[in-house]
């Protein structure tokens, strides 16, 4: 039995049809492209500018650092992550790029120029110079639960870290992120480890 043909109606009809399926297939796709732009660029496109020595040689002056903020609200910071944090309570408190030294429940000690957790010697893959300045450290810190110690890479010419009694162990809901990728300048494009 054969079909009967469609009317001049039914084809428009049918044009129309298809063309509105195309559309909404289309702004379909729209929304998922900006839906994962929006999402990549909040958690894996923040940025920050160094705007010191102090994390010398991993990240100099003026580089411009991605940071995942995702990545601590899918597990937990991991011993020399590179991290943005954010020194204060406040919202609107300053925020450093810092490398982590001391995990929750860990004793971090600075004893004769070297690193100890639970008072064994740690080395320190970014620096081999001696610690000069342990400030707190130097009788021990016992980190509770939530708590983390942090420290510049160029310890021995900077010190705003948790060495620093005002601003000492940093909890987990200062930590703003993982610092992943230099982006600027060009040249020094690259992963942070």
């Amino acid at each position: 039995m054969r079909k009967k043909p469609l009317s001049k109606k039914q084809k428009k009809i049918q044009r129309i049809k298809t063309a509105l399926i195309h559309f909404g297939a289309w702004m379909f796709g729209l929304f998922i492209a900006i839906f994962l732009g929006i999402f990549a660029v909040r958690y894996f496109g923040m940025e920050t500018v160094i705007i010191d020595q102090s994390m010398n040689p991993t990240l100099q002056n003026e580089d411009v650092v991605l940071i995942n903020s995702l990545s601590y609200k899918l597990g937990s910071p991991k011993r020399m992550d590179v991290v943005a944090v954010r020194i204060g309570a406040s919202e609107n408190s300053p925020s450093y790029v810092r490398r982590i030294i001391g995990l929750p429940g860990e004793t971090v000690k600075i004893a004769g120029g070297k690193l100890l957790i639970n008072d064994v010697e740690t080395n320190i893959p970014f620096n081999d110079a001696s610690i000069e300045d342990a400030g707190v450290a130097e009788e021990g810190i016992t980190l509770g639960d939530d708590e983390y110690f942090v420290l510049c890479d160029d310890y021995n010419n900077n010190r705003d870290d948790s060495r620093l009694d005002s601003i000492g162990t940093i909890d987990s809901e200062q930590i703003i992120g993982k610092a992943w990728l230099i982006w600027s300048p060009l040249s020094r494009l690259r992963l942070i480890h």
